[in-house]
């Protein structure tokens, strides 16, 4: 329990970034092993992107740092 509050914590970090640029307040985190992966934050905004949602940014951040679009092992 400890960890996954640790986790969410980040993850409301992520949305706090995404609210002070004007975004809807989501945060997104990927671990595997215990260690932050990648996290990411609403930005369809700012990026005129509309598929630029926290989510989809933490697994593009986290598949680009293992070099494999293949997550396995992670949670998101």
């Amino acid at each position: 329990m400890e960890n996954d509050e640790k986790w969410m914590r980040l993850a409301l970090e992520e949305a706090a970034l995404a609210r002070a640029a004007g975004e809807v307040p989501v945060g997104a985190v990927i671990v595997r092993g215990g260690e932050l992966l990648a996290g990411g934050h609403n930005n369809p905004i700012v990026l005129s992107d509309p598929s630029a949602h926290a989510e989809l940014i933490a697994i593009r951040r986290a598949a680009a740092e293992i070099g494999n679009y293949r997550l396995a092992g992670t949670t998101l």
